[in-house]
């Protein structure tokens, strides 16, 4: 067998596929960030019941 005389060179390539987003959607759709969502506004509804409150247990004291 001959003895090579040039190195050779392998080239890669990219795919031709399209990259997948780095975030995987849910499986369960937008299903999972409306309860997130739902559970944001009742906390938020619930401080400022607490908040009204305790504004209301301050003017009675003085």
């Amino acid at each position: 067998m001959r003895q090579q005389t040039k190195p050779f060179v392998i080239e890669r390539k990219p795919s031709r596929k399209p990259k997948a987003d780095p975030v995987k959607p849910s499986i369960w759709g937008r299903l999972d960030a409306d309860i997130a969502q739902g559970l944001r506004d009742q906390l938020d509804k619930d401080q400022q019941k607490m908040d009204h409150v305790a504004a209301m247990d301050g003017d009675e004291c003085a």
